[in-house]
């Protein structure tokens, strides 16, 4: 079995039972390795590694690399770009670098299976194939996953308490041209580029100012519009769907329904 997916900045692949690749390397990838069932054989620059459940295996960039998958063995494999403006070093240089870091890293199973088919899913749907900012969330989620696996600061998960008003000025100059722009495509590189600040510096400093993710923010405000236009206008939730920048009406349809625990049908005729 094999499920792959690739953005720009990113690859994710899971592949199980009776696997063999041949040796290669990644000369503008970092990856990583991370068996979640039975034993990995894998070499890499002529040394041989068996990787056990729990068990994950960094591949700076040029690194000489294969494996070998026998029954009942599954492997999650993670690639990030290592070079360009949203590539390992907006988290830490050291990534870039390939230094700093042991190649044999612990890592709990459960954990990335979640959040793998968390990030296989959001990237499948077809909402992010028309919205950059959820794509590039997913894209920030890898990387930071990488970096604190790796031991690097990275962003700490968290309820953060939604302050009374924010004063950070490079924030709030982001936050303008959300209100401004929500029904627009918007992307996590042009919110950054107006805070001045790196895309993964500006998703943290969001975050802690407003205690939410750039998208999250965006849809709240697409559907705070929505339920205006859904009870003062006309229009059919298909148009309605589309005027606020979704991807299609299914996609308005879920983000609703998880938001106000009503379909936008049943809304418009309480």
């Amino acid at each position: 079995m094999e499920m792959r997916t690739e953005t720009e900045w990113i690859e994710l692949w899971q592949v199980s039972d009776d696997f063999n690749n041949v040796a290669h390397q990644h000369d503008e990838w970092i990856q990583v390795t991370l068996p979640i069932k039975g034993t990995c054989h894998f070499t890499q620059e002529a040394r041989n590694y068996d990787l056990r459940q729990g068990n994950g295996m960094i591949q700076p960039p040029g690194t000489k690399h294969y494996f070998h998958l026998g029954e009942q063995t599954s492997v999650i494999i993670l690639k990030v770009r290592d070079n360009g403006i949203g590539n390992s070093a907006s988290i830490h240089p050291g990534l870039t670098a390939g230094a700093g870091y042991s190649i044999r890293q612990a890592f709990d199973s459960d954990d990335i299976i979640r959040r793998f088919s968390k990030w296989i899913l959001a990237l499948i749907q077809g909402q992010t194939l028309a919205d950059p900012l959820a794509k590039q969330e997913v894209e920030h989620d890898v990387m930071t996953y990488l970096a604190a696996l790796l031991g690097f600061e990275g962003e700490r998960s968290g309820t953060a308490e939604l302050p009374r008003g924010c004063t950070d000025p490079h924030i709030l100059r982001a936050l303008t041209y959300m209100h401004d722009c929500y029904e627009n495509t918007i992307s996590i590189d042009e919110l950054a580029g107006t805070a001045l600040q790196s895309r993964f510096h500006f998703i943290r400093s969001f975050r802690k100012a407003t205690g939410t993710t750039p998208y999250q923010y965006l849809l709240k405000l697409r559907i705070a519009e929505a339920m205006v236009r859904l009870r003062r206008s006309g229009a059919t939730i298909g148009q309605i769907s589309a005027d606020l920048g979704f991807s299609s009406t299914s996609q308005f349809h879920r983000a609703f329904l998880k938001m106000t625990g009503l379909t936008p049908q049943a809304y418009r005729l309480q």
